[in-house]
């Protein structure tokens, strides 16, 4: 079957509206307190010199959350999971336009992308202060990967994760964390907002047009459409297209009443072929497309859950490599810790490969397609080599090492 997540320009997929059971009461006048603690931090003196260093970390923030997807999905067992393979390789390809895009906007406002000098020490929380209760680590396809990977795309960030000890220390915080990615980069765009009308107030501009800019002409990926930027509307756009993918919404967290003759409800229909990460997760989990007729919204008929076609999940077709492998795991010299520094190599190549197109070379990107395909089979070459305490195998090490 072939799978199809791909429409551009698609307005509705913003609209998307989570099912998950929200606070209400007390812990609602919490999450909206933290919501306008950190509006009130975007919209605080911010220089452009603070923008950009915003913008490496939102590039940070998305490499962090491509080796988790790349590690479940490089697990998964060839020729299983057909349709878990497609949705988990669709995400990690948007994730990777977003990236990029990023870089985009960071070099229209004169900053200079550094991609292939970080990667996180998993399991790592978000960079950013995005949901700093949450720790992702880097793990096989399984039910509980599916949740974190939802967790990590849920629309309202990640209040209902928190426990009373994480919330009181949200409270009493004098550095507001982020509920969501959403929320950050919310942030982000109220500070090129605030920045561009200081700057026209002047008569100057803080975009520099077509500077080092990635387009769809380079770009491999089949991931929606690469935006550059030239100015604030291109900024805005893109900022809600890498939102919108991800997480669904952008704005006020609050599911509204349920409300059947709102078109803002009536999201999975038939002219909807894109839904954002946090569903498609959402599928995978439950086994199930959503159904034209379904809708995001926890209070639908629906519940917000998937009613349609059935797909067969077997997570029990994994290689299952030991959590959060580490070069360091390994003796050196040895056969495994070779075939990992072979796969750390590699992705750092693909890394640095990347930080070359987003720095004036965008016609490298096309070198970055040949790395992928090795960076998978190495990964699947890891897998079948059982460590020693007979339950795990090894694993692909994300980590950044001299490929010279």
């Amino acid at each position: 079957m072939k799978l199809s997540f791909r429409k551009k320009d698609n307005p509705k997929r913003h609209l998307l509206i989570p099912e998950a059971d929200q606070s209400r009461g007390e812990d609602q006048r919490f999450e909206q307190s933290i919501l306008l603690e950190a509006a009130e931090h975007a919209s605080e003196k911010k220089s452009i010199e603070d923008l950009k260093a915003d913008l490496q970390t939102a590039m940070d923030l998305e490499l962090s959350t491509i080796p988790p997807y790349l590690s479940a999905l490089y697990s998964i067992k060839e020729g299983t999971n057909l349709e878990s393979v497609e949705i988990i390789k669709s995400v990690v390809i948007e994730e990777m336009l977003h990236m990029v895009m990023v870089a985009n906007l960071l070099n229209a406002v004169g900053g200079t992308p550094s991609i292939g000098t970080f990667t996180p020490n998993y399991p790592s929380q978000l960079p950013g202060n995005v949901m700093p209760q949450l720790i992702v680590p880097l793990a096989p396809f399984s039910i509980d990967s599916i949740r974190t990977f939802e967790k990590i795309e849920h629309p309202e960030g990640a209040l209902q994760f928190l426990s009373e000890k994480d919330k009181e220390l949200a409270r009493n915080s004098a550095d507001p964390s982020f509920t969501g990615i959403g929320e950050f980069y919310k942030a982000i765009k109220d500070t090129l907002i605030k920045l561009e009308k200081e700057a026209q107030n002047k008569g100057e501009s803080i975009f520099t047009p077509n500077r080092n800019q990635v387009s769809d002409e380079q770009y491999y990926g089949s991931g929606g459409k690469i935006i550059t930027v030239n100015n604030l509307t291109d900024a805005i756009q893109l900022i809600d297209e890498i939102v919108g993918q991800g997480e669904g919404t952008l704005g006020t967290i609050f599911s509204q009443e349920y409300d059947p003759k709102d078109d803002d409800y009536k999201l999975f229909g038939p002219d909807v072929e894109e839904y954002a990460h946090y569903f498609r997760f959402k599928e995978i989990r439950f086994g199930r497309f959503y159904a034209v007729t379904d809708s995001a919204h926890r209070d639908s008929p629906n519940k917000g859950l998937p009613t349609g076609q059935p797909f067969r999940v077997d997570w029990g077709a994994m290689y299952n490599f030991r959590p959060n492998p580490k070069l360091s795991d390994y003796d050196k010299g040895s056969a495994v810790y070779e075939k990992s520094l072979e796969f750390s190599k590699t992705y750092t190549a693909l890394l640095k490969n990347i930080n070359l197109a987003c720095n004036g070379q965008p016609d490298q990107l096309i070198k970055g397609v040949t790395l992928m395909y090795d960076l998978k089979y190495k990964a699947m070459e890891l897998m079948k080599i059982p460590l020693d305490d007979g339950r795990y195998t090894a694993g692909p090490c994300f980590e950044i090492v001299d490929c010279d």
